[in-house]
Parts: C-alpha cells; sequence; structure tokens
C-alpha cells in the first residue's frame, strides 16, 4: 500500500509540475468550463490548459487524477476526453509521458498486485496442506492407540475364555 502511495505520489506531483497551472492564472475563472467550450483553437483560453488547470491544480488533485488513469477513467465532468485534450495541446510532451505512465501502471504495478495475490494464495494453501498433515498424524496415533487398546481388550476376553485370568497370563500366579 506504501508503494502504491508512493508512486501515486510522485506521478500526482510530476502531472501537476509538468500540466498543472503555472501560476495564479485561473482561466477557468475567465473562460468558463472547458467542457462547455465550442471553439477549441482559441488562443486566448487553450482547452489542455483549462483541463490542466481543472484536474492538475493542486497535488492532491494531481493524484486523484492520476488514480482515475489507472482506472482507465479518461474522461471529463461532460465526458470529453482529457487524454485527446492534452495530446492535441501539449503534443509529444504529453504522449511520452502519458504513455510512459501506461507502462508503469500495466506491467510495473499491476504485476506487483498480481504477485501478491498470488503469494498470499500459495502461503494460504501451504498453511492449509500442514494443518491436513498434521491431521492425518494425529488420526494415524488415534487409531494405533484405539487399535492397541482394542487388541489388549481381544486378548484378555481370549484368555478369560480359555481360563486363564489377567493375573496367570502376566505371570503373577501363586
Amino acid at each position: 500500500l506504501m508503494f502504491f502511495l508512493l508512486i501515486l505520489c510522485l506521478l500526482g506531483l510530476t502531472f501537476r509540475i509538468l500540466f498543472g497551472p503555472a501560476g495564479e492564472e485561473r482561466l477557468v475563472d475567465t473562460c468558463g468550463s472547458p467542457d462547455d467550450m465550442v471553439v477549441l483553437t482559441d488562443l486566448d483560453c487553450p482547452v489542455h490548459w483549462m483541463y490542466g488547470e481543472e484536474f492538475f491544480s493542486s497535488v492532491p488533485l494531481s493524484m486523484f487524477t492520476v488514480f482515475r488513469f489507472m482506472l482507465g477513467d479518461y474522461s471529463t465532468r461532460g465526458g470529453k476526453s482529457l487524454i485527446v485534450a492534452f495530446s492535441q495541446g501539449y503534443g509529444p510532451k504529453f504522449d511520452m509521458v502519458f504513455v510512459a505512465w501506461m507502462i508503469v501502471v500495466i506491467f510495473g504495478l499491476f504485476n506487483i498486485i498480481t504477485a501478491i495475490f498470488v503469494d498470499t494464495t500459495v502461503a494460504g494453501l501451504k498453511h492449509n496442506d500442514v494443518k491436513r498433515k498434521y491431521a492425518r498424524q494425529y488420526e494415524r496415533t488415534y487409531v494405533q492407540d484405539k487399535l492397541k487398546q482394542l487388541l489388549e481388550r481381544v486378548c484378555e476376553l481370549v484368555e478369560v475364555r480359555n481360563g486363564v485370568g489377567p493375573e496367570d497370563a502376566k505371570g503373577d500366579s501363586k
């Protein structure tokens, strides 16, 4: 969990620095919501900067957006694609960071999560096998003790039937 949060924090910080607002600019306040824009090529209100301001304005918000990216949610509140807007606005800079991020998530992080799951499952199975082994060993000892008691009881009954008392059979006769 800590490893996951560390990666999320580092990538959230990276996305905040690369794609968040560069200062105290508030384009959303002056231009309105980027989801409501009809003209996407307005030089005074670039859509990718406005989405950057909306989704990467702080590190916690950036971390949440990165987490959404991990889950495959690339849409805005209005249903538009963040990836397309950032790719068109930032170009190869965004594309390289995003592809690197997806490689880390798909091949790295999910592989670690899967390995932890498999390791936990195997450890549980080994624990169950050990418990079964001890149960079989206990069962074997229990059956041996009961068979020994049964054999002793049968021997006593045979001796009583043949007229030899248990004391005579042990050699305690006078």
